[in-house]
């Protein structure tokens, strides 16, 4: 392999990131930090950790507080158990603060400057420092100290009061997209920040309120409902404004989903249908016609897809070049021969401690093999980081542990 074509490293090899984040926002960008190389140093509460451990269920080989919830978001990570409640454990964070290039926080507004860790009180050890905030509802306004998650941040910005049955209540969509949305909105700021540090010595803190991330998965809704005073109703399988753009049950009880979003998508289902009158049909001849006459045109569909099975209607849908999928619970979605094919999942960990995670999405050959470091223990990390990071000795380290300020977990104690 010549020098042009060897692999040149992760990008943020080199960089050391500082993580106090906790639960699932936070984890999630810091892991994708530590998945593009940077050294990520999760620090954790005493007796208990992160309280993502013991969400969902535990993971055989791990320990009975290391659940798939955590695992699954925090790999290629370096764990130290610290009180930031002492002084004492608030000094050691200060201390690691210059050699790091990123601090990753998400506690409410206003707790890390009661901890001596806020971003005016840290930037001055470290030029350049990024200092990254997640918050629910961001560091001002009326609602700021109040305690929220993924579901109270699906209900108030609204993502649940468009995700429902038409006619039903609200449903909170399966997936945590709040959390994760926050995730990757700071991932993203982040990267940003890094690239941008040396034109800000002084630092920078990137902040992203988990309000603003969930109202911008929405984006495509926004102007109609703010300038036109629009209501996006709640339309199980469909969308509200695409038509069609849903499943449809077959004569199998299974369902296909059909994307025709564009018009030449539209007039190739017609075809692929024994519908060509449809496109030039009033009713039905652009999206906004389809749009006032949903329902009509969506019960006419429904009633075509139910006379096939799944299967004839995917082959008729495909080869007339017509978006369409079946409609997979995720057991099957992690085993379709294109999950199967890209190699979207990847083994963490050997032995008992291995695990099946979802893969990062990033593909960059020129970046070298994904790093596969599964999610520590608690503490696991205590002794090595203290003894690279802060020059401490084993006395010393062994004299902070007795003292309650550090944890060494199980491999740290050796």
């Amino acid at each position: 392999m010549s020098a042009a074509t060897a692999p040149a490293g992760r990008p943020l090899e080199g960089l050391r990131v500082l993580d106090l984040t906790h639960a699932a926002a936070g984890p999630f960008a810091s892991m994708f930090l530590g998945d593009l190389g940077a050294e990520v140093i999760k620090v954790e509460k005493p007796k208990g950790g992160d309280g993502a451990r013991t969400m969902g269920v535990p993971m055989p080989g791990f320990g009975p507080k290391d659940s798939d919830y955590f695992v699954a978001l925090n790999r290629n990570k370096r764990g130290i158990v610290v009180d930031l409640g002492r002084p004492e454990g608030q000094a050691l964070v200060r201390e690691m603060v210059p050699s790091c290039d990123v601090v990753l926080e998400n506690f409410r507004p206003g707790v890390t400057e009661r901890l001596g860790l806020g971003f005016e009180q840290l930037r001055g050890l470290r030029r350049g420092l990024v200092y990254a905030s997640i918050s629910a509802f961001g560091p001002r306004g009326p609602w700021s100290e109040r305690p929220a998650n993924d579901i109270i941040m699906q209900s108030v910005s609204g993502l649940m009061g468009i995700t429902g049955e038409v006619g039903g209540g609200p449903v909170r969509i399966g997936a945590p997209i709040s959390d994760f949305s926050s995730g990757l909105f700071m991932l993203s700021g982040v990267l940003a920040a890094l690239f941008a540090r040396e034109r800000h010595p002084e630092g920078q803190h990137v902040q992203v309120a988990m309000l603003e991330a969930s109202l911008n998965m929405m984006a495509n809704y926004v102007p109609s409902v703010a300038t036109l005073g629009a209501r996006v109703g709640r339309l199980g399988r469909g969308h509200a404004q695409i038509v069609p753009y849903q499943a449809f049950a077959c004569a199998d009880g299974e369902y296909l989903m059909i994307g025709a979003f564009t018009r030449g998508f539209w007039h190739n289902l017609c075809r692929a249908l024994g519908r060509d009158a449809w496109i030039a049909d009033p009713r039905f001849v652009t999206n906004a016609a389809r749009l006032a006459n949903r329902a009509e045109l969506v019960g006419l569909l429904e009633a075509i897809f139910a006379t096939k099975p799944r299967e004839a209607w995917s082959a008729i849908m495909t080869e007339a070049d017509v978006p369409n999928s079946p409609v997979y619970e995720l057991h099957d979605a992690i085993r379709s021969e294109q999950v199967v094919h890209l190699g979207s999942l990847i083994e963490v960990g050997e032995g008992a401690r291995s695990v099946t995670l979802a893969r990062s999405p990033m593909r960059v050959a020129q970046w070298g093999p994904d790093r596969v470091e599964p999610a520590p223990g608690p503490g696991r990390d205590t002794r090595a980081v203290l003894r690279e990071v802060l020059g401490r000795d084993d006395a010393a380290i062994d004299a902070l542990a007795a003292a309650g300020v550090v944890d060494l977990g199980a491999r740290g104690a050796d």
